[in-house]
Parts: structure tokens; sequence; C-alpha cells
């Protein structure tokens, strides 16, 4: 999956709890990229996982990106500006991947022709810059881009 969006200096920092013997503690996940590949895909990243000082009960994981050189934010990119906005119909036809459907499958149950089918396959592993359906089903329901 390529991110030529994010600057290398730049570090994904998640925060949440997790379960330890029945007791909730918040960690601290941070991501760094050390490598591109020629593509622009990440190829080598460095990950670190610690308890975090904040220990509050919180609600949900908290993200952030930092441009680790600086110490400031940096915004996310939407899915407007990294060409990942998904028609509904995408949206669709990918949830009926995600579903094991084959594209004559897919087809039958909108009703739409095979070859239809296919174009929204192609469109979305360009939009979401995937290799295979899988990869950009398992991409989008991460990022919420099926909601």
């Amino acid at each position: 999956m390529a991110h030529r969006e994010l600057a290398p200096d730049v570090k994904f920092i998640n925060e949440y709890r997790v379960d330890v013997v029945g007791r909730y503690v918040r960690v601290i996940e941070q991501f760094q990229v050390l490598e591109f590949d020629p593509k622009g895909n990440i190829w080598l990243s460095l990950s670190m996982l610690d308890v975090s000082p904040n220990q509050d009960a919180l609600e949900g994981v908290h993200c952030r990106l930092l441009d680790f050189r600086t110490g400031t934010p940096v915004p996310f990119p939407s899915d407007e500006e990294s060409g990942r906005r998904l028609s509904a119909r995408e949206r669709e036809v990918l949830r009926l991947i995600g579903r094991g459907k084959l594209s004559k499958g897919i087809a039958e149950q909108l009703t739409i022709s095979v070859h239809t089918v296919n174009t929204h396959r192609q469109r979305i592993l360009e939009k979401l810059d995937a290799d295979n359906s899988i990869e950009a089903f398992r991409y989008a329901a991460a990022c919420g881009l099926l909601d």
C-alpha cells in the first residue's frame, strides 16, 4: 500500500487501551518509516509499544501524526486529497468482495454486468493503491472507508 503523501520524517502514534489480565492499561504505539521502496511504498518501519504515562480511562483510540524532527503535528491527508474517495457503488462492490463474492455473483446481486463490476474493481484498486481486492478491502475497512 503506497503512502506517497506522507513525508519520510513522519511518525504515526496511536494511544489505546489493552486488557492485561482483566485490567485495562493505556499504551502508546509508534510507527516510524525508515525506508520507502522505489514506488513510494513503506518498505521498512520501526514500531515501538510502551505503557502510556496517561492512565486515564479515555475511550477509543487516539491517533496523530508528528514530524519527528520538529515535534510538530502533521495533518492527516483527507480522502479527497489522497484520491481515496470511493463512490457508493464502489463501496458496495468492495463490501461484497469482503464477503467472498466473485465478480459474477456481485453482478447478479447488483443487477449489473460483470464488465461493470470489473471496472469498479479496477477503479477501487487504483484509488486505494492496492495490489489486489482483498488488500483493498482490508485497507478500506481499517480506515473506515466502507461506512
